[in-house]
Formats: structure tokens, sequence, C-alpha cells
């Protein structure tokens, strides 16, 4: 009694003070009430966290793992004692799945659950979202070919990217995520994405990387992780020029006119590209031989442009395989003739000490090309034949051997591959 006199006297002798001390009774008085009177009250929690810990469940001892949810929070109505669900916020509740029902990879539509950190009992009277939409999938991890690309570079005139020998270094990348993620992966690119104009062999950083499927559509990186992802890639460039083709003609005699014979190309130029800047691009490319005995009428043949650029530093670059040469006979027409053994004339026999040689064949049926006007006037006497033995292998005393012919007139030559029976006597 004492002391609450002299509080009085010495505190409580303003309006002022006597003003607080109400409040503070007051709020006092009110929280007895509401604690006696209404001992729960209802609380909404926001911006709840979902978690993807799945860690002793079923799923993941059967190698699962939460790839993607379309739950990131979740809001959640508490009802319990206010003193204890007072203290409850975002930062000790947290939002699961109970994933002891999964056992495959897949998307299930599971319920959501609430747990707290702390020990405060309370009722949950609502989630929203109720539940979550969630894909199991398995983690790997599996290793893929790296390849360059660079969509937006060009050249300068006379200039070509070499594609075929374009490098990335690293050449390889690790890729771990979703299973079903790794086995759409058909192609990996490391792509430079910017402007560039090249007029020599060049290395530049990539930007991306690009994974595509067998369908050529691009894949969602979001849920996977890349051992590398610093790319070098390394872009040849080669001197390029656009050649005239040609073919050749062999065997013919020495008088003959060559510029005769036109052939009709399939294609009658290529790009060839070098990276060797001492060899020089010719303006012509002879891409096969024809010998003038196979020159028919309706003759044609096909050439293959990797074989003919084989052990040169020249690229073809042009998408074109193989080039068709077809004779151009309209000025031309056939006229058989048959020479007899006057015209044959044998030379260069072997071992003419030892051995004579006679011509067995007493005629011989030839054909001639040439123009028809010539071929009218022509005779046995304008054609010779030559049995030439000087690279003979002769194993038996009657043999065979082609004959060579020639004509007076520059414009006319045999299609006949003519074979003269010849016989080898010992001399005396």
């Amino acid at each position: 009694m004492r002391f609450l006199k002299e509080f009085r006297e010495k505190h409580m002798q303003s309006n002022f003070a006597l003003a607080i001390l109400s409040v503070i009774i007051a709020v006092f008085v009110w929280l007895i009430i509401s604690l006696t009177q209404y001992p729960d009250s209802q609380k909404t929690i926001e911006h709840i966290p979902f978690s993807r810990d799945i860690s002793g469940s079923v799923a993941e001892s059967s190698g699962l793992s939460i790839m993607s949810s379309d739950v990131e929070e979740v809001t959640v109505e508490l009802l319990g004692s206010k003193l204890q669900v007072g203290n409850l916020n975002n930062e000790n509740l947290v939002a699961y799945i109970d994933a002891d029902s999964v056992t495959t990879a897949g998307t299930r539509n599971l319920t959501i659950k609430i747990k707290g950190s702390s020990g405060i009992n309370y009722e949950i009277k609502s989630i929203k979202p109720a539940t979550a939409n969630v894909v199991f999938d398995k983690t790997d991890t599996r290793e893929f070919t790296v390849y360059p690309k660079i969509p937006k570079a060009s050249v300068v005139d006379g200039k070509a990217i070499d594609e075929n020998d374009m490098t990335c270094d690293p050449s390889v990348v690790r890729i771990t995520g979703p299973s079903s993620q790794l086995d759409k992966i058909a192609k990996c690119y490391a792509v430079f994405n910017k402007e560039l104009s090249l007029d020599r062999t060049t290395m530049v950083s990539a930007d991306e990387l690009q994974l595509y499927t067998e369908d050529n559509t691009i894949i969602d990186q979001s849920a996977l992780r890349f051992s590398e992802t610093h790319f070098d890639l390394t872009v040849p460039v080669l001197t390029q020029k656009e050649v005239q083709l040609f073919v050749s003609i062999i065997d013919a005699p020495e008088n003959f006119d060559t510029s005769i014979i036109n052939f009709d190309l399939s294609n009658d130029t290529v790009v060839l590209a070098c990276n060797n800047s001492l060899t020089e691009i010719p303006d012509k490319l002879d891409i096969g031989k024809v010998s003038l005995s196979e020159l028919k009428k309706g003759f044609t043949k096909t050439f293959q442009l990797s074989s003919r650029l084989e052990g040169t530093d020249y690229e073809n670059i042009s998408n074109i395989e193989a080039v068709t040469a077809t004779f151009n006979d309209s000025d031309f027409t056939e006229k058989p003739l048959i020479l007899d053994k006057s015209r044959i004339n044998l030379s260069n026999a072997p071992d003419t000490a030892n051995y004579k040689y006679e011509i067995q064949s007493q005629r011989l049926e030839i054909t001639l090309m040439g123009p028809e006007d010539v071929l009218a006037e022509i005779t046995p006497e304008d054609i010779a034949a030559d049995i030439d033995l000087l690279n003979a292998n002769i194993t038996s005393d009657s043999f065979s051997w082609n004959a060579k012919f020639s004509c007076k007139y520059d414009n006319v030559w045999v299609v006949t591959n003519s074979k003269v029976s010849i016989k080898r006597t010992k001399s005396s």
C-alpha cells in the first residue's frame, strides 16, 4: 500500500500520466478478454515456397527426381491459437508433395501438403492451389559431339568457307539432365550468331549451344547442365574460282584436228577452292580423257570429279559430283571400209635376228567417222594401219595385236577396235 501511495504521489499527479496508464490498462484487459473469449484465430499466409525435395521417398529410391512443377508457391489459411499462429509466416512454413506413390517417370498430379519448421499446432483450412502437376524423371549424363555453326558469316569476293573442315574445340560436351530430354537430342551445335565477313581463316568463340531433335526442332535447355560452356570455332577460308570444264582426246594421229570434236557437258563449269595460297587455280579443268577410237554415234561417258581432284590441292564446292559428256555428232556420219593386206604395216617387231613376223589377216574391216562429204570421196588408199609391237609381250608364235590407223584427212578417224592376226617363225 505504501508503494502505491508513493507511486501515485510521484507519477500520477498529471492528466497526461493518467491517460497513459488508462491506455496500458485497456490493452491489458483487451488481451485477457481476447485470449479467454476467442482463443483460436484464422490466418492467411501467402508466398509459401514449394519444395522439390523428395529425400527418403519411394520416388528417390527409384532413381527419380522432380524435373519441373507448375506450382512454385502456395497460399494457405491456418486456424490455431493466436499466440502460436501469430508467429507463423512464409519463412517457417514449406509446401511439399508426398512422392511415395511415384515409381516411374512421367507427369503426376499430386496433393500439396504443408509443414512447419517449429512445433506449433495449427489446423489447415485450405491450400491454394491444392494440387501440383509434377514431372518426374531420371537424371542422366551423356556425351555429345559438338558441331560448329556460323549462320551469319560471309566472305569477300573470290573466297569461300570450307564448311567440311570447320572445327570446334572442345569437340564434345557432357550434358546432364532428364533422360527423356537427353533422348531427344540428335545434334549439338556451338553457334556464333554475330555478323562476320571473312577473307582468311579465322577463330571465334561461340555465343551459345543449340540442341536439335531429328526433325530439326530446337530443344529447351532449362533443365539441362553442360560440362563445357566455352567453345572455339575455327573457320577455314579458301580461295575459289569458277573453272571451265573440258574433255581431252587421246590416241589421235599426229595430223588429226582435235578441235573438230565437241562435247555437250551436263555442267560446263565447276567452282574449285584451294587453301594453299601458293597454288594457282587454273581457268580450265580437264575432267577426263577419251580415246579417239571410242567416238562413235551416240557416245556418252560420265566422269567423277572426286577422282579427277584426288591428290590435288583443289576442292570441289559446287555440289556437282559427276559430269556427263555427250559427243556432239551432228556433223559426222559413219562409213564402212575394207583394207587389204597391203595397207597394213608391221613395226617395232622384237628379236628380228631370230624371228620373222608375218601378217596373217588378208583384209581388215573398219568403220570410219567424219564429215559426210569427205567420207563420200575417201578410198582405202587414204587409210593406213600400223601394227606396233614395241611393247608387245609375245608368248606364242600365233597371236593378235591391235592396229593403229591414220588417214590423210585431218577430220576422219577409225572407230573400229581391230586386231590383226600375226604369225612368228624362227629364222633358219
